[in-house]
């Protein structure tokens, strides 16, 4: 009569151990679970993160050859293959540290000069305008914006060079839009000038866009032709 007492207290004491057990490997279970789980996130954020890098890099890979082709595209021979790499390469920059479409400042290259680095402007009456360069610029206003960063600009000859041309046209362009918030007013301001467009603001009148218009049009046309020339294979 007192064995049956002892076989149940045995019992309860082995039911309880593989209670014990089992939670024991439901436990460890559950943490290498958890482990596995943190680890598939964590594989999974580096992925991503992969991923984007190598789109960002496509990216600036497809941007560097657009340029390329565009500036070949535009100047011909009037820019030596080896002046265009380092134009390629400056335009490039540009775009990446400003987050810019640089084919938005070529085409404003293409509107201003059709991509002729000699280009010197002039009004309807045939005479000089005192715009020089690629992007058409203006020797004291090249001045005033090169002294800001830092650019030396000595007189017209100075802005023959593209490179010193496109360096302070794309920096009069990205302080515009910064001054405007708005790209179409910049694009306008670039062609007549931010007090010309502000007095047109002030006096509620209507900014003039055949300009605007014709850069976008240009842009377009850009477009088209890199589109071509990746079909080709070019």
């Amino acid at each position: 009569m007192e064995i049956k007492p002892r076989l149940s207290l045995i019992s309860l004491v082995l039911l309880c151990l593989l209670g014990l057990i089992l939670m024991s490997s439901f436990l460890v279970y559950w943490f290498q679970q958890q482990e596995q789980l943190e680890q598939e996130a964590k594989d999974d954020v580096q992925l991503r993160t992969e991923i984007a890098q190598l789109q960002h890099f496509h990216r600036w890979t497809l941007d560097y050859w657009r340029i390329d082709q565009a500036l070949e595209y535009l100047s011909g021979r009037k820019i030596a293959e080896r002046e265009r790499s380092q134009l390629t390469e400056q335009i490039w920059m540009i775009s990446r540290n400003y987050n810019f479409d640089p084919l938005l400042i070529l085409a404003i290259v293409s509107q201003e000069s059709h991509g002729n680095p000699n280009a010197r402007g002039r009004g309807r009456s045939g005479a000089e305008s005192g715009a020089y360069g690629l992007m058409q610029l203006k020797l004291e206003t090249a001045k005033r914006l090169g002294r800001r960063f830092g650019i030396q600009v000595g007189d017209e000859g100075d802005l023959m060079r593209p490179e010193v041309n496109i360096a302070i046209g794309s920096a009069y362009l990205m302080r515009l839009i910064g001054r405007y918030g708005d790209l179409k007013k910049a694009i306008i301001a670039y062609n007549v000038g931010p007090g010309a467009l502000d007095s047109k603001l002030k006096n509620n009148e209507a900014a003039p866009t055949r300009y605007y218009e014709s850069v976008l049009a240009k842009y377009e046309k850009l477009v088209n032709e890199l589109n071509r020339r990746s079909k080709d294979g070019i």
